[in-house]
């Protein structure tokens, strides 16, 4: 709170009044919603969701799901990357043969 504080010390009044319009307009709440979406992202990719492990600057990440909705994933190092990519193929083909076992049994 002393950094915000700090900061609203230090500004003009003109400066002041855009703050004052930027608040009441609601797009500071954005912003910091925006933020706070950003630092839990960054914390989450932190760590390879294959083995658990802290993950370096040069990971490998992959990007995936519908255009939509798309999902990011960092990786520690490529055998994760491919463990990972394995089960998707996995659980995908799984998916494909409940789907097609179901219309197999509603067929006469």
């Amino acid at each position: 709170m002393n950094k915000l504080k700090g900061f609203i010390e230090h500004l003009d009044e003109s400066e002041l009044r855009f703050v004052k319009r930027f608040i009441e307009k609601g797009e500071a709440l954005k912003l910091v919603d925006q933020k706070i979406v950003e630092k839990r992202s960054e914390e989450w990719n932190r760590i390879c969701p294959v083995c658990n492990s802290l993950i370096s600057n040069d990971s490998i990440t992959l990007i995936f799901g519908p255009e939509d909705f798309r999902k990011k994933a960092s990786f520690c190092a490529t055998d994760c990357l491919e463990y990972f990519i394995q089960k998707l193929k996995q659980n995908k083909n799984d998916s494909i043969q409940k789907v097609e076992g179901e219309i197999n049994e509603h067929r006469p």
